[in-house]
């Protein structure tokens, strides 16, 4: 028999930049030095929480402990959406009794909201060679994020506090390139919020947690191909200096936000990268894959891949695309469109692309047609037998087989995502099923690998596999096609 892959891995990249620019964004002025021969770009190395590069690696755990993981990531990811969202619109899920009903309210776990992280250096330190003169710390990436934001040194002063990372505090009072931002004197500075003379930022949970930073100018490090460092000189960051209502404990020292508002990471740089940034994402534990910028992007062939419309909405972060429909063995279910549109100014409908989740959520009524398409699909095939997900896994159409079709599930059905402009993400079925460990040798279960939401559709990273997706700010288009990414993504 061919065996279906088990499509979730675990993705490892190695920390490294193709091409680089220095340049500088405090005090108004830039230049244009470049480290290599690409003029603009930029590559940061992945790397999966899973993966044994990760200071987050959970061990030698099994497949099916991975996935359980994951789908409570996911799970938790989807609340944090609805708290940033909720937090972003000035309004509270306590005010919303639906919303309060469709919400899981265990207390959030912030390493729960995202799924890659990086490497980076900070700052500029008296240090003599062959010691770095930076400091080196992981940081989350996160597309539904847009502060650059880590933990710093002040957290240790009562009474503020600190969350729990085996690596201390950033030492901000003592970096020769740290400067905080003057009160009311630079344009990412808000209105009113300051602390004593200086910017700042606060950042909000669902779970009642606060993270309170200033903002600063601060310089970054990137390793090239040359093995060089390179620097990006001021990057305006939050230095968190209080944690309140946090229980974390966890390496990650903060979040490098890819979204949309002038304080993220991209739009800072964006007149250097062009305003677009990449990714392509892969399954397996040992290939290397990058987030890239600018000019390191692969351009795609002229009249390839597909292109929709980025909808950005004001004062949320995260990036959303119009779904108009779902075909399941290129069968266009009957799905009202108007079960994907934004409602309430954002707070509910709407369909987010999110890096941070491993698992697609489906707004209930398309989830339901899929399911019913798979349950009548499913039913024609003979010796599949409806069976509970394993270890308690949030999944809920999941199939045991016996004995194995002789062609193992290579026919499984592909599932297709309409949107808008004729934009088809289809789903591999390696991607749209996992198969998981039975209860006995030999009995393994096949399960879809999406789940419902109540609130929202959410496309997350194992249906992104295999595609190359350009994030194109400038022109507020999403671009994505097919690509290996196991082959230099």
């Amino acid at each position: 028999m061919t065996q279906i892959m088990k499509p979730v891995r675990d993705v490892v990249c190695i920390f490294l930049s193709t091409s680089f620019l220095l340049f500088s964004v405090w005090g108004g002025s830039s230049t244009t030095t470049t480290a290599e021969a690409k003029p603009y770009g930029l590559t940061m190395g992945l790397i999966h929480i899973h993966s044994p590069a990760s200071p987050l690696y959970p061990g030698n755990i099994s497949y099916t402990e991975k996935i359980r993981r994951l789908v409570n990531r996911s799970v938790a990811r989807a609340q944090h959406l609805d708290s940033t969202i909720s937090s972003a619109l000035n309004t509270y899920i306590s005010t919303n009794q639906t919303m309060t009903n469709n919400l899981i309210r265990p207390k959030l776990q912030f390493q729960l909201i995202a799924t890659y992280i990086i490497q980076v250096g900070l700052g500029t330190f008296d240090a003599a060679f062959p010691a770095d003169p930076f400091k080196s710390f992981y940081l989350y990436i996160d597309t539904g994020s847009s502060l650059v934001w880590y933990l710093c040194e002040d957290c240790q002063k009562p009474p503020n506090e600190c969350f729990h990372t085996k690596a201390p505090p950033y030492p901000n009072s003592q970096s020769k390139s740290y400067k905080p931002l003057p009160c009311g004197r630079h344009p990412l500075c808000k209105p009113g919020q300051c602390v004593g003379n200086f910017c700042s930022q606060d950042i909000t949970y669902l779970s009642g947690s606060a993270i309170r930073t200033i903002l600063a100018g601060e310089t970054f490090h990137f390793l090239s191909t040359s093995g060089q460092t390179e620097p990006i000189e001021g990057i305006v960051f939050g230095c968190a200096y209080d944690a309140k209502n946090t229980q974390y404990d966890w390496e990650v020292s903060g979040v490098l936000g890819l979204g949309y508002a002038p304080n993220s990471f991209p739009v800072q740089i964006s007149n250097l990268i062009q305003g677009a940034f990449s990714f392509c994402l892969c399954r397996d534990l040992h290939t290397t894959t990058y987030l890239r910028f600018g000019a390191d992007i692969p351009q795609l062939p002229p009249g390839s891949g597909s292109v929709t419309p980025l909808v950005l909405l004001q004062d949320i972060p995260y990036y959303y695309v119009n779904l108009q429909g779902i075909s399941v063995d290129e069968q266009r279910l009957q799905i009202d469109p108007s079960v994907f549109a934004i409602r309430k100014q954002g707070q509910e409908g709407g369909c987010v692309m999110d890096n941070g989740s491993t698992f697609t959520s489906l707004i209930r009524p398309a989830y339901d047609a899929v399911i019913a398409f798979l349950e009548n699909y499913f039913s024609k095939i003979h010796d599949f037998v409806r069976a509970p997900s394993p270890s308690d896994l949030k999944l809920d159409l999941c199939y045991k087989w016996s004995p194995p079709p002789p062609l193992g599930f290579e026919d499984l059905p592909p599932i297709t995502f309409h949107f808008e402009n004729n934009a088809n993400l289809e789903i591999a079925h390696e991607d749209g099923f996992i198969e998981l460990d039975g209860d006995t040798p030999g009995n393994e279960v096949m399960c879809l690998a999406i789940m419902p939401n109540d609130v929202r559709t959410i496309i997350g990273s194992l249906q992104q596999a295999n595609y190359r997706f350009i994030y194109d700010l400038n022109g507020r288009q999403l671009k994505f096609t097919p690509e290996d990414c196991d082959k230099n993504s």
